[in-house]
């Protein structure tokens, strides 16, 4: 499966291409994890992970179950895209439950070797992302 990866320092956080209608820029300035405005709703990842010093100037526009013209629109607030990357299922294990903090919303974690470091990625679990703030 294919994952855009984001840096979050050392760990890098990979969003499912599958959930992803579409990738936007956005200049959007946002002083909470969770906003809403013009009937889309803006979920700021750096503000969730705590991590407000990093910006956000893209945006994951998350595909929605309905085909509905005026539905409403979640959009990921997320750092520079670092990669596009395949990763087999195989090779993500899930997270334990003792990691349930910040990392309730990623559902799987895997190691990488890019040639010269090795990478930690978390998988999002957009479902349970989205599914906290309706």
């Amino acid at each position: 499966m294919k994952y855009f990866l984001c840096a979050f320092d050392k760990i890098y956080l990979g969003i499912s291409s599958e959930c992803i209608e579409r990738i936007i820029s956005v200049a959007r300035i946002q002083s909470s994890v969770h906003e809403t405005e013009n009937q889309n709703t803006f979920i700021s990842l750096p503000l969730l992970f705590r991590r407000e010093d990093l910006p956000a100037p893209h945006g994951v526009v998350l595909k929605s179950g309905s085909s509905a013209g005026e539905e409403r629109k979640t959009i990921l607030l997320i750092p520079p895209l670092d990669i596009e990357l395949e990763i087999p299922e195989e090779d993500i294990y899930s997270v334990p439950k003792t990691f349930s903090g910040i990392l309730r919303y990623c559902k799987g974690a895997c190691f990488i070797n890019s040639g010269k470091e090795e990478r930690l990625i978390f998988t999002l679990d957009t479902e349970k992302l989205t599914g906290d703030y309706k």
